[in-house]
């Protein structure tokens, strides 16, 4: 009996926590603010110098290999970031 009404409990938390969440979703994109174009891409850029800045600190505390690999890495992920900004406002401009 006890792992019937376990089983049944779970499955109505489940429904309420579903029907709640169907009804929550839409209402929370509905005020969204409309995307400027490329902001995804300058975020991404954001993030990407923000992490380049903590792992050249860290790696200036702490010079090892594998901050130093972490810090090439991020190099790349700041270059590739900043190319696909450029493509996109190439793309607004034209």
């Amino acid at each position: 009996m006890n792992r019937i009404r376990t089983t049944a409990v779970a499955f109505v938390a489940t429904l309420a926590l579903g029907s709640v969440a169907s009804v929550a979703a839409p209402a929370a994109f509905a005020d969204a603010p409309s995307h400027a174009p490329c902001a995804t891409q300058q975020a991404q850029l954001d993030k990407a110098t923000a992490k380049l800045a903590d792992l050249t600190a860290k790696f200036a505390a702490h010079p090892n290999h594998k901050n130093l690999k972490a810090k090439k890495a991020q190099v790349k992920r700041v270059a590739h970031a900043t190319a696909r900004l450029d493509r996109c406002l190439a793309a607004q401009a034209s």
